[in-house]
């Protein structure tokens, strides 16, 4: 059996200070409990804002390359537009560099040109009259396969034979039809003679540039 021989305001103190000390220990205890969490919620706040570095710098890397993928892009219209452009530029032309290419490749040893005019109607429109006897007026639309324009030559060959091998040649051209010979007679050159000649060939829908896939020639 305990006897308290103390008054009863010290023991009432105690008993306070005692209470008191509790009260702070707990409080102590919550708010170490709130500054952990605090340090746990910057370390977490940190991480996130990393990781968000992290992000926007991927995206950037991404973003750049998308702007290089774009200039290739816009790089590539461009050249189509550009192709499309001369394509349409030379759409029912007539490229001469490939006719007299051509020529040079189909015209006999035996055989040389003095001479050579080119007449090209408008696109659609025949003027010339073939050996067929078939005539277009001109400003007249042409009848499919119709003649878009002739072609005559003036030059010399040894003999009547060259003459006849140079027309069955122009046949053999792409784009020519109608080979015709409009003279052929024998003439002095100095010491020796040759065969002076006038001829012509008529020029299909096939000699246009856009029936040659933007290519002038054609010699079969």
């Amino acid at each position: 059996m305990r006897i308290n021989l103390l008054p009863p305001e010290t023991y009432e103190r105690q008993r306070i200070r005692r209470r008191t000390a509790a009260v702070v220990a707990v409080g102590l205890i919550v708010l170490a409990a709130l500054g952990a969490f605090y340090f746990l919620q910057i370390l977490r706040l940190s991480q996130v804002e990393d990781d968000i570095q992290a992000q926007e710098a991927e995206n950037a890397q991404l973003q750049s390359q998308i702007n290089e993928l774009q200039e290739i892009d816009a790089l590539q219209q461009e050249i189509e537009t550009t192709r499309t452009l001369l394509e349409t530029l030379l759409a029912d032309r007539v490229l001469w560099s490939g006719v007299l290419r051509d020529v040079s490749l189909v015209i006999p040893g035996q055989t040389w040109l003095s001479g050579l005019t080119g007449q090209i109607a408008a696109p659609g429109v025949a003027g010339t009259t073939g050996t067929t006897g078939t005539t277009t007026a001109p400003g007249q639309p042409a009848p499919p396969g119709g003649l878009v324009g002739q072609i005559s030559f003036n030059g010399f060959a040894f003999t009547h034979r060259d003459v006849a091998l140079w027309l069955s040649r122009l046949e053999d051209v792409r784009g020519f039809v109608n080979p015709w010979l409009s003279t052929s007679t024998k003439t002095a050159i100095g010491t020796s003679e040759a065969v002076q000649f006038t001829s012509s060939v008529d020029l299909s829908e096939q000699a246009l540039a856009r029936r040659r896939g933007g290519e002038g020639g054609g010699g079969q």
